[in-house]
Parts: C-alpha cells; structure tokens; sequence
C-alpha cells in the first residue's frame, strides 16, 4: 500500500467514527426526549402480543370456572406434571374473561390425593403426577397495569 491509500483510510476512518458518533448522540437524545413514545409503542406491541395469547389460551380451553357467588369465582385447571408454581396464564385469561374489571386473589393453591410429584423424571418412570391448580378469586375493579419490557414495577 502506499502513502496516500493509507492517509485516505485514516481520513476515512476519523470520518466514520465522527459520524458514528454524532449518530448516537442523535439517537440518545431522541429516545431521551421520546420515553413516552417508545413507552407507548412498547405497551402497544406488549398489548398486541398478550391479547394474541389470550386468544390462544382460550381457544385451548382447560380451565374450568365455577360461581361461588355474586363477585367470586373458583377456577381449576389440571395438570399432569410436578408444581411447578401457582400460576398460569390460561387461568389469568379466564380470570379476565370472568371478571372483566379486575380481580383480585382470595387464594391460589394445588391440590391433590397423596403426595405431589418432586421431578419430571418421576413422572416420566410412571408415577402419578396429576393434581389441580385452584384459584379463588373476586371481581373487583382494579387499576390496568401497563406491559412494560422491565418486568412489573
């Protein structure tokens, strides 16, 4: 290479980085001075995304609701595996399918006759796994939480 093929990648780069930077501080300041735009795009596409699950949760189905009373509701879904924990998006669907204003926990637990399974390999070598998520829940109206990429805040 010669002197002048190498005085011109130095310009280039010097160039390149100049403008890469400026880009980026352009960038930075506009998502500094839009976060509510980009909040709200955010929450739209989140929105978008969970009602399209919802959808498909209560297509599949599964989850049994039954009346206690006026507000509060019992709802049940199987399960043929170890407990894995006390929640489940098909039952946060049907929840909101019941009580369209919010709702709030009276309790969430698992039940079962004997004991409950301790790994997936166990089920798998043919021991009984099967136990019943149940929720009582109560309509109440309860402010929308926002979807947010963070986690609940």
């Amino acid at each position: 290479m010669n002197k002048m093929n190498i005085k011109n990648m130095i310009e280039f780069n010097k160039i390149k980085n100049w403008v890469i930077k400026g880009l980026f501080a352009a960038v930075s300041v506009m998502v500094m001075s839009s976060c509510s735009s980009f909040n709200g795009m955010a929450e739209s596409v989140g929105a978008s995304l969970v009602s399209a699950g919802d959808g498909l949760q209560s297509a599949q189905g599964g989850v049994q609701a039954i009346q206690v009373s006026e507000d509060v509701f019992d709802l049940i879904e199987k399960y043929n595996e170890p407990v894995m924990g006390f929640d489940s998006w098909a039952m946060r669907v049907k929840a909101k399918e019941v009580c369209h204003e919010g709702y709030i926990y009276q309790s969430r637990h698992a039940f079962r006759e004997g004991e409950f399974a301790k790994s997936h390999e166990s089920c798998m070598e043919g021991e009984s796994c099967r136990y019943a998520l149940e929720w009582r829940i109560q309509c109440k109206k309860v402010p929308y939480e926002p979807f947010s990429l963070f986690g609940k805040t």
